[in-house]
């Protein structure tokens, strides 16, 4: 339900793609669907028992649009999707660009777009009410549809001037959530599922749940470890569902001489760091109580109690590797949410330490606390003190909150004004925020969103951001489906002002050069003959070549094409196409009919013919030429200009 696509796993996973943090968290909903995705909610989807849901897929189907109305947590995403897999059609997820809301409505074939108005900025709403006429034709014509979330509040706010169909969604019941995520989700079987939905606490806490909160109840049920539901497991299932507060009520009252002040560091010191190797918990610790002024161990333990005491006091251990755990689940993010709701006071030093502490743990530390307490303003200032001293974390950090459904809509607003704010003390800030575009923020369907911001850094940033503008491009572009949609943006750039004019063109350059781990070309990896990416690489093509500037680097790339074509390597009917796509002035038509003439003449004789595909392609070209039909080639490129490396980016 609203829970519908949460990780069993709180845990960041420290490894990278790209360069860029990739993670996962309970917190954090995957946008971009694929088809296990699109199964797996689909199975453990529960229908309002109302009729709801067919009212709406028949509203959709009637008019090509609908907007469910819900409140937050009663199943309106999962609902979304399903009424989407009910059409016929692939769902997708859409976010506005702030600067063009036109372009951020996509109309591809037998799709369904979604649109949660939860994650549009409200100034945004009325533009997409006077473009959803047209959108709505657009889809239709295309055999798609649009699908709009929203609560009464925000669809309200909504200036819909063609009417869109609404439907009031009521929530799936709860038990059979819970069931079906037992069941579908974690393959409970269906005896053990419903020993747990009927047992007399369990069916208490579900008689009042919503949707989401069933959804995280049979959560807890799975990471509890526990199969069936002997009293003593239910007794930690709920109180793990309800944040340990009972029991962290009642160690807090116990440790709260001056004495225990040791004690307390120590637990914050593994709830931060949990699964951290002893010497690093205990060494924060010691940083927690020499900030706060707490004394710290008699001796600096040399003498007192051993480690295993220690760890006892606050119910963890460690294993067998060193590594330090407490013994209960989830306890770790319960300490710490109510340290953070008792302990207001304590904020302030409780940050200052976490930013302090190693590795990237502390990153979902704070991420946690940030999303809990509705304070995106923590995870900006953090991004911001980190963005000097530890990018990879401020960019960890900054992805997980442009991604999050409660913080999402204010930091990804917040990206968009520092990316607009120009000045060399910028640069470490703007070098994240390109490395967050560049990598699973788009990949995860805020695309739109990213591009945007990368727009905006090329226009503002330094240039070393520029350069990281063009290395997040190229790594969008190897996404076959966000392929069309980079060139789009940067042939956009092109036709503008500059620097983004400039970094546009370096861009085209590096995509048409740029290789792929099994050498095939980027731009030559689909042999399909899509109309709309000819003619957008076309486009790209004759303005890169045009520009002294990147000229060298496209002529460059331009004779790894040809060569792709003769040897094989890629269709040569494509690489045809495209660069006949590109002469549309005479002028073009005598720079590509010189460049392929000098790399027939000038390539080592290994038995290739490239004479041959040389003459009929500078047939084909010249036959283009509106002044000269039939041009001959005139001139030459010296070799240097072929085959000498790219220029250095501007």
């Amino acid at each position: 339900m609203e829970g519908d696509t949460m990780t069993p796993q709180a845990a960041f996973i420290n490894s990278t793609f790209h360069g860029q943090f990739v993670f996962t968290s309970r917190w954090i909903r995957p946008r971009r669907l694929g088809k296990q995705d699109i199964e797996r909610m689909r199975a453990v989807y529960v229908r309002p028992e109302d009729g709801s849901f067919s009212k709406a897929v028949m509203a959709a189907r009637e008019t090509g649009a609908v907007i469910l109305c819900a409140e937050p947590g009663t199943g309106r995403r999962i609902s979304a999707v399903n009424v989407a897999v009910e059409l016929g059609v692939t769902p997708e997820w859409l976010t506005l660009d702030e600067e063009n809301v036109q372009a951020s409505l996509y109309a591809e074939k037998r799709r369904a777009y979604l649109l949660n108005l939860q994650d549009t900025e409200q100034n945004l709403i009325p533009a997409v009410g006077r473009a959803v006429p047209d959108y709505v034709a657009r889809l239709q014509e295309a055999g798609s549809y649009l699908i709009v979330v929203a609560a009464d509040q925000e669809r309200k706010a909504l200036d819909l001037v063609a009417g869109l169909a609404m439907v009031k969604l009521t929530a799936g019941d709860a038990t059979r959530v819970f069931d079906a995520y037992l069941t579908v989700r974690h393959e409970y079987s269906r005896e053990r599922a419903g020993a747990w939905a009927t047992h007399v606490q369990i069916a208490g806490v579900l008689a009042d749940a919503s949707p989401a909160d069933a959804v995280s109840l049979a959560e807890h049920v799975y990471e509890s470890g526990h199969r069936t539901p002997e009293n003593d497991a239910v007794e930690e299932v709920l109180s793990a569902y309800w944040n340990w507060e009972k029991d962290l009520s009642a160690w807090f009252q116990g440790t709260d001489s001056l004495g225990d002040g040791y004690k307390r560091a120590l637990l914050l010191s593994v709830a931060a760091l949990e699964g951290g190797p002893s010497e690093r918990v205990f060494d924060a610790a010691d940083r927690l109580c020499a900030l706060t002024g707490t004394s710290y161990l008699p001796g600096r333990g040399l003498i007192g109690p051993g480690i295993a005491q220690h760890l006892d006091d606050v119910g963890a251990d460690r294993d067998e590797e060193g590594l330090i755990h407490f013994t209960r689940y989830r306890y770790g993010t319960a300490v710490l949410d109510y340290v953070w709701q008792d302990r207001p006071f304590f904020q302030n030093q409780l940050v200052t330490w976490l930013r302090e502490l190693p590795d990237g743990r502390p990153a979902e530390v704070i991420f946690n606390l940030a999303l809990r307490d509705g304070r995106p303003e923590l995870v900006l200032e953090t991004v911001q003190e980190w963005a000097t001293s530890a990018a990879d974390r401020a960019a960890m950090l900054l992805t997980a909150g442009a991604m999050s459904d409660s913080l999402g809509r204010a930091v990804r607003d917040r990206m968009y004004r520092w990316a607009r704010q120009p000045g060399q003390e910028r640069e470490p800030l703007h070098l994240v925020i390109a490395e967050v575009c560049g990598g699973q923020m788009a990949e995860e369907g805020f695309d739109r969103a990213a591009l945007t911001r990368l727009r905006n850094l090329a226009r503002f940033g330094t240039e070393s951001v520029r350069k990281a503008v063009v290395d997040a491009i190229t790594r969008l572009a190897t996404r076959p489906r966000l392929l069309v949609r980079v060139l789009t943006e940067i042939i956009g750039w092109i036709q503008g002002a500059e620097p983004a004019r400039s970094t546009g063109l370096w861009a085209f350059a590096a995509l048409a050069a740029h290789r792929l781990d099994d050498g095939r070309l980027l731009l030559l990896r689909d042999s399909g003959r899509d109309e709309r990416q000819i003619g957008l690489i076309a486009d790209g093509w004759r303005m890169s070549l045009r520009d002294s500037d990147t000229a060298g680097l496209a002529k460059t790339a331009a004779v790894a094409w040809l060569e792709h074509a003769v040897s094989g390597a890629a269709d040569s009917g494509v690489v045809r196409t495209v660069l006949l796509a590109a002469c549309r002035t005479s002028r073009d038509t005598s720079m590509f009919i010189r460049l392929v003439w000098h790399w027939a003449n000038s390539a080592p004789l290994d038995g290739v013919d490239r004479e041959g595909f040389c003459v009929e392609l500078s047939r084909e070209i010249a036959e283009l030429d509106p002044l000269t039909p039939g041009i001959t080639p005139t001139g030459t490129y010296g070799r240097e200009e072929v085959t000498s490396g790219p220029p250095r980016l501007a």
